[in-house]
């Protein structure tokens, strides 16, 4: 058919001419048996207003969640983002920083790190350098040089300058963070405030904090993130820098400053213990790191690793909330790992992660292992965290609130450019057991937005931010529990983007382009012969209650073991969007709510009047398999489907179905 060689996005947003001189839409004709077109694919902003709210509510949220069909065309625009920036964080910082509605182009018309290097050029050391940095933060200039030991004219020359280059940058950076809480900090414990933020996130106390609410409209984020990317310009040119070097030098330097040691390192096997890092650069050997890269207390703005090359093993002892590894408190983390095969091994707020601040994990090749509990491998809460990897066989392994997990006024990344990969957020081992079965984990995890929904406690709901999760390239495993693999709740946005290869991905409850309770959820995978199970509910192009739940596979021979309201599956006035473009596909389905239908629930309400609408469509491939019992479902055929309570039915609950 000629619609298959059609890009997916234009067939979406617009009418094909088929080779006939037809026009060939097919969303539009399954739409069009219910009476429905493409402009009222949509969500009535004055029902919803009985319903829901929320501070912080971002302009992109209200975008996409209004017109669901901008959906895949914002999605592979930011993959067309991810893939052109690559490694350059600061790129993806200020991407990030606009995409939640506080953001700068610092980069647009100058560069910040041109003043930085000319004054290097023009002979300024690491030890001025030092100096300046201590003038910028109110603390001695001289001071720290007692502390110092190696000497300093061992370091190569280059080394030397591109430490000074950083803390230069850093020394220009620091004023951000600082007039970002400066009408905070005399009105609160500022070091409460992580474990008020994480005592939110885990609902483990339904009485309202007065002092954290107030806290969080005290602070500047626009001031927060233009510090981050002018930090992240010297970063990236210093990582830029060493990658076209080589050392041969035995060398070790160190010295104490306001921020934390600098440690300038040429001598393989180095151990570093948990301690406050303002830089290291490491150009030598396989190195075990217990600390670095994390702020771990307010006032210490600023913390940069940046590892040459070698099998590195990075290990936080403990379960404390002390942030590790690309954790950005309060402040600026980044962890830069150029070569080798690498272990992460974190608990909370750790592997690239921005809480109050911004976290960068950064490891541009090898086959690398990254585990931690929860707050982790790009996670914005509050905040922006990217955890980047540059290809090669990957294990990540988490529980929850990680693997691109957005929150309020935070965006969180996970960029995988390449490699067979396997993405586990644990449902095995129940910790963090979901409200809708304690026999699973609540995972939030591998693409999700998440907000806090208060209005049935005391009203002060917080929308949601964006979870982004992007893989380029290769074979890849994706399993978790509940809330996962493109699943938005409250006022939130959660992407889970899939380029090629073939995949696996199962889940439980709310996974697979779903949305939740006014989110917005897609699951897209680009080509491949793929697997799709959920075990229970709201799954596979699923949206429940004013959320939209899109899913969309492109190309290869599919199966899907879907459970009730899937595959194109709408509940309580929301909006379910199941689409697969082409190949062979099989469809193992033992449920009512499937294949293009919709439930408002409940009767009874002023929800009877407000649409509730399931799409499915398959396109391309002319031997798909459907469920026996499901005979309406059939090749070449389109389907209306009522709604499931056949003693009061309504005319807002619109299904509808196609294969082409």
């Amino acid at each position: 058919m000629m619609e298959r060689f059609i890009p997916a996005m234009l067939v979406i947003l617009a009418c094909v001419p088929a080779a006939s001189g037809q026009v060939f839409d097919p969303l539009g004709q399954v739409l069009g048996q219910v009476g429905l077109d493409r402009e009222q694919l949509t969500f009535d902003e004055y029902d919803m207003s009985n319903y829901g709210g929320g501070e912080f509510v971002l302009p992109l949220f209200t975008a996409l969640q209004r017109r669901p069909l901008k959906i895949p065309p914002y999605t592979d625009s930011y993959a067309r983002v991810l893939d052109i920036s690559g490694h350059r964080l600061q790129d993806i910082i200020s991407f990030a920083s606009l995409r939640i509605d506080e953001g700068s182009r610092r980069s647009l018309l100058a560069n910040s790190l041109d003043t930085v290097l000319a004054q290097v050029q023009r002979g300024r050391d690491l030890y001025s350098a030092i100096d300046v940095l201590h003038t910028r933060l109110g603390a001695s200039r001289h001071e720290w040089r007692a502390s110092a030991t190696g000497r300093l004219e061992n370091v190569p020359k280059t080394v030397r300058d591109i430490a000074a280059v950083v803390t230069l940058a850093a020394a220009e950076a620091v004023r951000w963070p600082k007039l970002a809480f400066r009408n905070a900090e005399d009105r609160y414990g500022m070091d409460t405030m992580v474990t008020r933020a994480l005592r939110v996130l885990a609902w483990e106390d339904d009485t309202h904090d007065e002092d954290f609410y107030e806290f969080i409209h005290d602070i500047d984020w626009k001031y927060l993130h233009a510090g981050a990317q002018d930090l992240a310009a010297a970063v990236d040119w210093a990582c830029d820098t060493l990658s076209r070097l080589a050392f041969t030098e035995n060398f070790q330097f160190a010295v104490a400053t306001a921020l934390g040691h600098i440690v300038l390192n040429g001598q393989g096997g180095h151990k570093y213990p948990a301690d406050d890092y303002f830089l290291v650069i490491d150009v030598a050997g396989d190195d075990s790191y217990a600390g670095g890269a994390a702020n771990r207390e307010y006032g210490k703005w600023i913390s940069v690793v940046i590892d040459c090359g070698g099998n590195d093993k990075y290990k936080i002892a403990g379960d404390s909330l002390s942030g590790s590894f690309g954790a950005g408190i309060f402040g600026y983390s980044f962890l830069v790992d150029l070569k080798g095969n690498d272990t992460y091994f974190g608990n909370n707020l750790t592997q690239g992660v921005g809480l109050f601040g911004v976290g960068c994990l950064a490891d541009f090749s090898g086959n690398d292992t990254y585990i931690s509990r929860t707050q982790a491998q790009g996670a914005g809460i509050f905040g922006i965290g990217l955890l980047y990897d540059g290809g090669g066989k990957d294990t990540y392994k988490t529980y929850q609130m990680a693997q691109g997990f957005g929150y309020t006024k935070g965006m969180g990344i996970l960029h995988d450019a390449g490699g067979d990969d396997l993405y586990t957020a644990d449902d095995q081992d129940i910790r963090y057991p979901a409200s809708q079965t304690k026999e699973h984990n609540d995972s939030m995890a591998q693409g999700v937005g998440y907000g806090s929904r208060r209005d049935y406690i005391d009203g002060y709901s917080l929308a949601g931010g964006i979870g982004l999760l992007y893989d380029a390239a290769g074979d890849d495993r994706y399993s978790a529990g509940l809330f996962a693999q493109g699943c938005a709740y409250w006022y939130s946005i959660g992407i889970l983007a899939d380029r090629a290869g073939n995949d696996t991905y199962s889940g439980v409850w709310y996974v697979q382009g779903s949305g939740a309770h006014f989110g917005v959820g897609y699951l897209n995978d680009k080509a491949g012969n793929d697997k799709y199970t959920a075990t229970h509910n709201m799954a596979i192009g699923a949206g429940h209650n004013f959320a939209v739940g899109m899913f969309i596979d492109e190309t290869g021979d599919d199966v899907y073991e879907a459970p009730n309201l899937s595959l194109g599956g709408g509940n309580a006035n929301g909006i379910g969007i199941f689409w697969d473009r082409d190949g062979a596909d099989k469809y193992i389905i033992n449920a009512a709510t499937t294949l293009g239908r919709a439930n408002v629930a409940s009767r009874g309400s002023l929800r009877d009047y407000i649409q509730t609408l399931g799409v499915f469509l398959d396109t391309g491939g002319d031997v798909d398999i459907y469920p026996a019992d499901k005979s309406f479902a059939k090749n070449k055929t389109l389907w209306i489907q009522r709604g499931t309570d056949a003693d009061a039915l309504l005319d807002t609950e619109k299904g509808c179905g196609g294969d082409f």
